[in-house]
């Protein structure tokens, strides 16, 4: 847990309200592409959400990360951590990353155009019905 709690301070990570985890936002850079530091921890996962622009997420330390993404109706799991560090997420793919094992997986992720929360996207009901196993990840 020190290390846990180091991390949160020296990255000065803070709650994020709609997904889940910590994240602070660490750089703009080119036309306009944005990085984050994004935190997740035994009680608090990055809970099912698409994104207008595709994201790409690098395993930094940790435990490993379940990512689950939902691609043209079909679901996929990858998993983030030592052995596989790099993860493309498509623009309008739900996807939903909870840790496996360990107390935390620390990655930073890069959007471009930068994130904005009017890019974040819920379920809707009608996904939800077509995708009962997803409730467990919201």
């Amino acid at each position: 847990m020190v290390r846990l709690e180091e991390i949160i301070k020296r990255y000065s990570l803070v709650p994020l309200e709609k997904e889940g985890g910590y994240f602070s936002f660490l750089s703009a850079f080119g036309n306009d592409a944005g990085c984050i530091f994004y935190l997740i921890t035994k009680n608090s996962f990055s809970s099912l959400h698409a994104l207008e622009n595709d994201e790409i997420w690098f395993f930094l330390e940790g435990g490993n990360a379940e990512q689950v993404i939902y691609e043209n109706g079909e679901r996929s799991v990858r998993v983030l951590g030592k052995d596989s560090r790099f993860s493309l997420v498509r623009k309008n793919c739900f996807q939903a990353t909870r840790l496996l094992d360990g107390d935390y997986a620390l990655f930073s992720t890069v959007m471009s155009p930068r994130y904005k929360d009017s890019d974040y996207i819920t379920p809707s009901s009608l996904f939800l019905l077509s995708h009962p196993e997803a409730e467990e990840l919201l």
